[in-house]
């Protein structure tokens, strides 16, 4: 046998590693994927503006659309919502519903609202609202009645605070320029929530007439005083509407109570008495009727009935029109209106409410009142209209009448006018009660 060189046998070991190794390596990997070498990303070249520009500024996000808060916006909405209420009905006060008509139907006109409004006395007409809600039917949107009638919706819990109704800027922010009397808001409910004051009459404390076809025509047209009124001398001469009521005439009341006291009232009523010349409080057509007929020389506090038979050329004049009397005059700051709670037209409501202290609303009214005899507005840029010179000219002197002692202020909305109606109203009742005089005490 043949030996191998030592040498090639080092050789032949190494090429049988060689082929072990290979062989392993081929069982280790079956059809190998080459891994992929990502590609080298191209660098983003950054502008660079030419020599002497100025780059343009990135655009700004889309803004969030803000909401149009203005007066003319809201304005606008809430005539639209009206509108698609379709109607407002509105409960009116006695005289309310003789002189407001030709201002609704301008309303009704202006935003193409139908208004239904009521008739009959406030009295009547929040009695009839009381037992509606007491059934829970809520018919009524806005009520326009006396302050009476006003603290009776208010106790019952019928009306909402007017304040967050307001829209139009200067109902609320008073300047000389918009409303005498301002910055004050003055009200006509003694809670200052309910109900805002709109008209301001300077006069005397009420009105007084007389036959001038009576015998003592003469002396009755020479009065200048109330205590004139007092005079024995008048017993059975005098005829006067009742003035121990809640409703019509309380604020006339209060008004005499201050300015002439309990014992003035006292003196008149007993005057009246004699002949059976105290008429309840919604008979202003019966006391004047008696004047007109000359049965008695003088009338008191059927001004509302009186004023149609002068103009129709009827034998009666006005006293009080052509004089201050000597106790000087009362500045009245008066007028009601309120919203009811539940009201069926909310917005309606809201929308009249608005337009009607505003100064179109104030403007129309006075211009449009079938009231022969209306207050100025309190608003101050509302022109004359329909009110008398005389009273139209005092308000230009009020400050100047205030200086000087000449007027007092009746402020409806403070409490101690609420004591003043009703100490009066109490001590009028027993006195009629006294003297066996009818009367309603509502």
């Amino acid at each position: 046998m043949r030996t191998l060189h030592r040498g090639s046998k080092k050789v032949w070991l190494v090429l049988a590693a060689l082929g072990l190794m290979l062989g392993l390596a081929a069982c280790g990997t079956e059809d190998p994927t080459p891994t992929p070498v990502p590609p080298t990303p191209t660098p983003t070249a950054t502008p660079v503006p030419a020599p002497g520009t100025t780059p343009a500024p990135a655009p700004d996000p889309t803004p969030t659309p803000t909401p149009d808060t203005s007066f003319e916006a809201q304005w606008e909405q809430l005539v639209a919502d009206a509108q698609a209420e379709g109607e407002i009905v509105i409960s009116l006060g006695g005289t309310d519903s003789r002189h407001i008509r030709d201002t609704l139907a301008q309303f009704q006109k202006k935003f193409d609202i139908r208004v239904i409004a009521s008739t009959g006395s406030g009295n009547a007409n929040t009695t009839r609202i009381l037992a509606e809600r007491s059934r829970g039917r809520y018919t009524v949107d806005y009520s326009v009645a006396g302050t009476s009638s006003t603290q009776r919706l208010i106790d019952a819990e019928a009306l909402v605070p007017v304040e967050p109704l307001i829209i139009e800027p200067t109902i609320l922010n008073r300047t000389p320029e918009h409303w005498h009397l301002s910055p004050k808001v003055w009200w006509s409910d003694v809670s200052a929530t309910y109900s805002m004051s709109d008209s301001l009459s300077i006069d005397n404390f009420t009105d007084v007439w007389y036959s001038t076809d009576h015998p003592r025509a003469a002396e009755a047209a020479a009065i200048t005083s109330w205590w004139d009124l007092a005079d024995p001398k008048w017993a059975g001469d005098i005829a006067m509407t009742g003035f121990a009521t809640q409703g019509t005439g309380a604020t006339a009341r209060v008004r005499i109570h201050r300015g002439v006291g309990q014992e003035f009232w006292e003196a008149v009523t007993r005057n009246a008495a004699v002949g059976n010349n105290v008429l309840d409080f919604s008979a202003a057509d019966g006391c004047a009727d008696l004047v007109a007929r000359a049965v008695v020389a003088i009338a008191l506090g059927c001004d509302v009935a009186l004023r149609p038979l002068a103009a129709s050329g009827l034998p009666v004049a006005s006293i009080t029109d052509n004089i201050i009397m000597e106790e000087g005059l009362s500045a009245e700051v008066g007028g009601t209106g309120t919203v009811l709670d539940k009201a069926p037209h909310p917005k309606a409501a809201q929308l009249f409410l608005n337009w009607w202290y505003s100064q179109d609303g104030m403007e129309t009214d006075v211009n449009f009142t079938r009231n022969l005899s209306p207050a100025p507005k309190l608003r101050s840029d509302v022109s004359q209209g329909k009110v008398e010179q005389r009273l139209w000219d005092r308000v230009g002197q009020l400050q100047s009448l205030l200086d000087e002692g000449k007027v007092f202020v009746v402020d409806q909305g403070v409490p101690e006018y609420d004591d003043d109606r009703t100490l009066s109203l109490n001590y009028l009742q027993a006195l009629y009660d006294e003297l066996g005089i009818l009367y309603t005490a509502n």
